[in-house]
């Protein structure tokens, strides 16, 4: 080996260390065998060769120095004030750590830059919840937050507008001040909107939404919302009855009710079709001004009422009457009953039993009554003869039901002529003790009958046999009369099956 080659191998091994840095380090540090976390040059230098400097902020500040503490604790303070608004915003000075729960992160240096203290200050618990600086989208961020007029807004790298956070106004909102000056929303719905939900609401509660304003008085005074009407067993004041045929009902129930004395100057028609006078106590003159402001009346009932000659007078004006109940009523004469039943040509329906007619008003009432009269009841005449019996068959010869109960007068005669009845389907003989059981076989030949009353004639012996005879008519199954009656057993509610209340 020369001297030569020697010195070639001492400048190859020279040149090496200068190219390489690596040896030229482990050269000048042969005693480290490894390099170590503890060197802050050399840990940059290691993490500038693996390129971890990309995740460095873009302006260039380490959130790593130990310098950044005191920003890292306000940092964290305001997080948690955001999570817990029960925390109260008092910064705690330099080098004091702050009150309430702590929590290391482990990703401290990928953080936003700290906000200014004023602005930490200005916000209030209305200001939206930041963006989470620990989830991947708030890692994200790192051009921090810009404050604006209207408040705060982050931006990414691009500077592409993330979210925007409003400031709070600094003037005192007034609570009272916005609801004075805010529209009544109620009084911008139509009329049609405000009828259907006033439709919901009983009478009395109509009543008392008529003493609000004007609008509602109007609107409760509809005549859709009085339709019905139920004021049974109850007492009106004076002229209550005029207000209440004001509100154009259409069916209304006085039954029982003590009504107050009406005398209006003027009677204009109302719309009642079907009025239940029932038992209720009025005077004489009332009486004829309802019957007066109504002429439109369909079915009418004066049952225990004492009617005068005008107010029969009155009944005929009610040309389109079709069902009438006068049972018990008083003071009906031949002379009211002509005009009664010359006015009412469309009757079907008629109950004047228990009147206590007198045989001249009997003879009317069987020679006038409506050809097409369906259903009569006619009990309790006591002077009813066979003839006039014969006379009514002939006079109404399309009879569904008919009552004569205790009419003691009537005998085979009678009996015979209702034979001709082809199509009554209730015949009601109960208390007409002139008629001999083995008559009642002939009722046989009326194919149309379904139901005989024979209530008080029969013993049960003679009622098993006349069961016999006739089995294809059920006896005795109605003790009393349903004609022209407005209400039936235990219906409070209703008349003549029509509903009394909403």
């Amino acid at each position: 080996m020369n001297v030569n080659s020697v010195e070639d191998d001492h400048t190859s091994s020279a040149l090496d260390v200068i190219e390489s840095p690596r040896k030229r380090m482990r050269l000048d540090t042969s005693a480290r065998k490894s390099w170590s976390l503890m060197d802050r040059r050399t840990d940059t230098e290691v993490l500038q060769e693996m390129g971890v400097s990309l995740l460095e902020p873009e302006d260039g500040e380490n959130n790593c120095d130990p310098t950044n503490n005191t920003h890292r604790q306000l940092k964290r303070k305001r997080d948690i004030e955001n999570v817990n608004p029960n925390i109260s915003r008092v910064i705690s000075p330099p080098g004091k750590s702050s009150p309430g729960p702590s929590r290391k992160s482990p990703r401290s240096c990928d953080k936003l830059p700290l906000q200014p203290t004023e602005q930490l200050l200005d916000t209030t618990l209305t200001s939206a919840y930041l963006i989470e600086e620990e989830t991947p989208l708030g890692q994200s961020v790192s051009a921090g937050y810009k404050h604006t007029s209207s408040g705060y807004s982050a931006t990414t790298t691009s500077g592409k507008k993330l979210k925007e956070i409003e400031r709070p106004s600094e003037e005192p909102v007034s609570v009272i001040g916005a609801l004075a000056s805010s529209r009544d929303t109620f009084s911008m719905l139509p009329d049609e909107l405000v009828l259907s939900v006033l439709r919901w609401l009983p009478k009395r509660a109509l009543a008392h939404c008529a003493l609000v304003c004007k609008r509602l008085y109007r609107l409760a005074c509809d005549e859709t919302l009085w339709q019905r009407l139920d004021l049974g067993n109850k007492t009106l004041a004076k002229d209550a009855l005029g207000r209440i045929l004001a509100r154009k009902p259409v069916i209304v129930r006085l039954a029982s009710s003590e009504i107050g004395a009406w005398a209006p100057a003027a009677c204009p028609p109302s719309r009642v079709q079907y009025l239940d006078l029932s038992m209720c106590s009025l005077d004489a003159r009332t009486l004829e001004h309802a019957l007066l402001a109504c002429p439109a009346l369909r079915k009418l009932s004066l049952e225990s009422v004492a009617l005068t000659a005008h107010a029969q007078r009155l009944l005929g004006k009610c040309t389109n009457l079709e069902t009438l109940n006068l049972t018990m009523a008083q003071g009906i004469t031949a002379e009211g009953l002509t005009c009664m039943l010359e006015g009412c040509a469309g009757l079907q329906s008629l109950n004047i039993s228990w009147c206590n007619l007198s045989e001249a008003a009997l003879n009317v009432l069987v020679t006038m009554l409506p050809p097409k009269l369906q259903r009569l009841n006619v009990s309790g005449a006591r002077v009813m003869t066979d003839d006039m019996v014969a006379a009514l068959v002939a006079r109404c010869p399309r009879l569904l039901d008919l009552d004569v109960s205790d009419c003691s007068r009537l005998g085979v005669s009678a009996l015979t002529a209702l034979l001709a009845l082809t199509r009554l389907e209730h015949l009601a003989l109960s208390r007409c003790y002139l008629l001999p059981p083995h008559s009642l076989m002939k009722l046989s030949s009326m194919t149309s009958l379904q139901y005989l009353e024979v209530w008080g004639m029969l013993q049960s012996g003679s009622l098993n046999t006349l069961r016999k005879a006739l089995p294809a008519i059920q006896l005795n199954q109605f003790m009393f009369s349903a004609i022209a009656r407005p209400t039936i057993g235990t219906r409070r509610t209703s008349i003549w099956g029509l509903r009394t209340r909403d």
